[in-house]
């Protein structure tokens, strides 16, 4: 009468722990794509937000501006977001991702993650008028007339776009 011992011999656990380090490997690329594809998400959506809440502010007018000025701006500087009013109180923050790529672009969207990569007109700032438009050279923010829109880029990723109307 022979007992056999329940459990695993060493080859057979080699060989398991071995299709488990390629497969592992094989999902590697598969996985920093989908995570850099949540982070970008992320970014458009504190950029849809931020441009949201500056909008609204401006359209609040709490500061009772007349004319043309600037009733509430959006900032930017590196990866945290501002919503400011006429006296630069801070009303509203965000954070974006890091390595998150924030452009101006007109009409045109970008080709791939490279033309936007490429392109040099990183948001820093737009203002906004007491009727909710877009005021291109107001309150310190420059940027180019026909831009009404942001590419929002992450790495490799293909650009996504917030309208600023």
């Amino acid at each position: 009468m022979s007992r056999r011992v329940a459990g695993f011999s060493l080859v057979e656990l080699m060989v398991t722990l071995a299709v488990i380090a390629v497969l592992a490997a094989a999902g590697t690329p598969f996985a920093r794509s989908w995570i850099d594809s949540n982070r970008q998400m992320q970014a458009r959506n504190v950029m849809w937000e931020a441009v949201s809440q500056t909008r609204a502010i401006a359209l609040r007018n709490p500061g009772q501006v007349a004319g043309d000025d600037a009733s509430a701006r959006l900032q930017r500087d590196g990866r945290t977001l501002q919503v400011l009013n006429t006296d630069d109180a801070v009303l509203w923050t965000g954070q974006l991702p890091a390595n998150a790529a924030i452009k101006h672009i007109d009409a045109t969207d970008f080709s791939d993650a490279a033309a936007l990569q490429a392109s040099a007109d990183e948001l820093s700032c737009v203002a906004f008028g007491n009727r909710g438009q877009r005021l291109p050279a107001a309150a310190g923010c420059s940027s180019a007339a026909g831009s009404y829109r942001l590419a929002i880029g992450l790495n490799d990723q293909e650009p996504l776009y917030v309208d600023l109307l």
